[in-house]
């Protein structure tokens, strides 16, 4: 019974995932791999243990050189400007655990076409900060979301998560930042892996905006 169970739900799960595949490829500036609540599930040894959801919040515009210190502002303005450009790019993730407890880490590679001065930062379920401000360098690979936390125990019918919020933007370096970004665009890839062995990723993208030097965010 607990493995028709088992098939049930990972049949659905893919049901799921290949229908947003075919939604996903009908936005022009922004796509996900997938958007379904669990887009993502690892299997172990017949045993489903993580699953991954990563679903947009405040997406579908190209970004604009924001500084660093604006970028709560932005995210509170829904990632826009004050004249309605894309600050921002903001997604919601959200790690289940469909097995015993464990203990979870995550990391994020990124793939830069044209354009660089990345940044970006996590904020945990109750919108505090997981992982401070975040200068994406060298190549971008395997870096950080944050430090490693416990997914308690769960099951394929009540899983355990917990619910993070990434936001990406470009850093504003107070120059003429065209040379560095001039129609560039980017994607990356969040995973989270267990130390019981499973292993989950999930992409997005975004581009930038030529059209304007930097984003125009008024005093609070």
């Amino acid at each position: 019974m607990k493995e028709n169970k088992l098939n049930v739900f990972l049949l659905i799960t893919s049901v799921l995932s290949i229908s947003v595949l075919v939604v996903g490829a009908t936005y022009s500036f922004f796509t996900m791999s997938a958007m379904s609540r669990v887009n993502a599930v690892s299997v172990e040894a017949g045993k489903v243990q993580l699953g991954l959801g990563v679903s947009p919040i405040y997406t579908g515009y190209k970004l604009i050189p924001m500084n660093d210190d604006d970028v709560m502002k932005a995210y509170n303005q829904k990632c826009l400007d004050d004249v309605g450009s894309g600050a921002c790019l903001a997604y919601g993730v959200e790690v289940f655990n469909y097995s015993d407890s464990q203990d979870i880490i995550g990391r994020i590679d990124f793939n830069m076409n044209g354009i660089s001065n990345l940044s970006y930062l996590v904020l945990d379920e109750n919108g505090n900060p997981y992982l401070n401000t975040t200068k994406v360098a060298g190549d971008g690979t395997n870096m950080s979301l944050g430090s490693s936390f416990t997914l308690s125990e769960g099951s394929s019918t009540m899983p355990f998560s917990r619910k993070f919020v990434l936001i990406i933007w470009i850093s504003n370096l107070d120059r003429d930042q065209n040379a560095d970004d001039m129609g560039g665009n980017f994607s990356a890839t969040v995973t989270y892996s267990s130390v019981l062995g499973g292993r989950i990723t999930a992409t997005v993208d975004g581009e930038k905006e030529t059209n304007r030097q930097t984003a125009l965010m008024g005093d609070d």
